[in-house]
């Protein structure tokens, strides 16, 4: 009777060992998930401000961006700060930075971060004939 009671003890801790391990792993599996979408949002929206025309691309482009509603089950809470610059040293450039933001209840929000530095697109009139 004493070694079934023993026996028994060992593997109710060696489940809740194992139900552990399943629950931390599952755990980490979401949290690696919310950060490669919101990696994959970050360089969708650089993807955008490389496609969007030179004059359009300004402070109502960045404001307009939005994160997608298909994304609210994998990044809960998220924001999406979309900032457009521009330095004084290049007047043809604009960096651009989009920043994502999201928050698991008991956890410390989290965050990415993608800047990327784009430039006028002009071809230059050499003046010769094709």
């Amino acid at each position: 009777m004493v070694e079934a009671a023993i026996t028994l003890a060992l593997l109710m801790i060696l489940g809740v060992i194992v139900t552990q391990a399943v629950v931390w792993s599952l755990q980490e599996r979401t949290r690696t998930a919310a950060h490669h979408a919101a990696v994959e949002l970050a360089a969708n929206v650089l993807e955008a401000a490389r496609a969007e025309p030179w004059e359009k691309l300004d402070k109502g482009w960045a404001d307009a961006q939005q994160v997608p509603s298909d994304m609210d089950a994998v990044l809960p809470g998220a924001k999406l700060a979309v900032t457009v610059a521009s330095d004084a040293k290049m007047p043809a450039s604009r960096r651009v930075t989009v920043e994502v933001r999201w928050q698991f209840a008991p956890e410390p929000a989290k965050r990415v971060e993608m800047t990327t530095l784009l430039s006028r697109r002009e071809a230059k009139n050499t003046g010769g004939t094709p």
